[in-house]
């Protein structure tokens, strides 16, 4: 119970990043988006991290680094970069809908490599979620699919979702560390990696209100802090695909968050909407496995109604 409740607040945090993310896109180039809002939350992260539990760095292994390198390219850098592109050219409704493809792309990835096996239900969730996804993109004009040009932002959106799948699947391999330390080193390995192209990507400060310095602090603060050390203290708990279905709630709480703030909300948003969360109830629930009936050995005897019924009693699985 503890963890639902962490990855409930966890997405709660993330779908404010799409409107917080919305604002600051407006001002900061994506880049320096990702750049401040990690370098904040690492100057953060790392005391905490070493005050919980020290830990020596000679100590963790080469596998791990390369894990928390992986974290850091696809979760702190790609997954961060490609979302405030995104929201450079659409909404966040739109934005955070797409986000709940994840769950999809997880399944097409632990098929394709993990080698986990996936069901027929599971395919026809695939292609709820695909044309939920194309009817948002399209406004609900399905037949112009062909012809019509895609918002650069829903693509975008696309690849972020592809980048938090690997982000997790890396993330998942980290077994030997706290989450926070966990969210802390990826973090840095996340910034280190970001720095060196810092001088060649303008920052137009004079562009810059108050409204986008608050954004940069909570998108820092809300959803890189807190909401990492939330999810990853689940993905330690849940299988990957369990923390994924939690992210369908982003989008509810984005359109909430959206229309208390005063947004429209389109009837193809909505139609997308349910496809794609139907889609990925197809995709994340449970197959049902069938139970093993009882066998009776052979012993030459007659089987009579009371050994029968003495059977079943001592059998709990009936």
């Amino acid at each position: 119970m503890q963890t639902w409740i962490f990855l409930l607040l966890c997405n709660l945090l993330w779908a404010g990043n799409f409107i917080s993310g919305k604002i600051a896109a407006g001002e900061f180039p994506p880049f320096w988006i990702s750049l401040l809002r990690w370098s904040i939350a690492v100057i953060i992260l790392l005391p905490l991290a070493f005050w919980a539990k020290k830990i020596n760095l000679k100590s963790i292994d080469r596998k791990t680094w390369l894990n928390l390198a992986g974290m850091g390219i696809f979760g702190i850098d790609l997954f961060t970069l490609f979302t405030y592109s995104a929201l450079q050219y659409s909404s966040p409704v739109n934005v955070s809908l797409i986000s709940t493809l994840t769950p999809a792309f997880a399944m097409l990835f632990t098929a394709l490599f993990l080698k986990v096996r996936t069901f027929p239900r599971q395919y026809l969730g695939l292609l709820l979620a695909i044309i939920g996804v194309l009817t948002i993109i399209s406004q609900g004009n399905l037949t112009s699919i062909a012809s019509i040009q895609f918002n650069k932002g829903d693509l975008l959106m696309l690849l972020a979702d592809m980048s938090w799948v690997l982000y997790t699947v890396t993330g998942k391999n980290v077994t030997t560390l706290p989450p926070l330390m966990t969210t802390a080193l990826s973090s840095l390995l996340g910034v280190l990696f970001l720095l060196p192209f810092a001088p060649f990507i303008p920052l137009p400060t004079e562009a810059i209100t108050s409204a986008g310095i608050s954004s940069i602090i909570y998108i820092s603060l809300g959803a890189s802090v807190c909401a990492f050390i939330l999810w990853n203290f689940a993905l330690q708990r849940v299988t990957i695909t369990a923390a994924s279905i939690s992210m369908n709630l982003i989008p509810l709480y984005t359109v909430v968050i959206s229309l208390f703030l005063g947004q429209s909300f389109q009837m193809s948003q909505l139609v997308g909407g349910i496809l794609v969360l139907g889609g990925i109830c197809c995709i994340s629930l449970p197959q049902k496995k069938s139970m093993p009936l009882p066998t009776i050995e052979a012993t030459g005897k007659n089987i009579t109604l009371s050994s029968v019924k003495n059977l079943i009693q001592t059998d709990n699985t009936l």
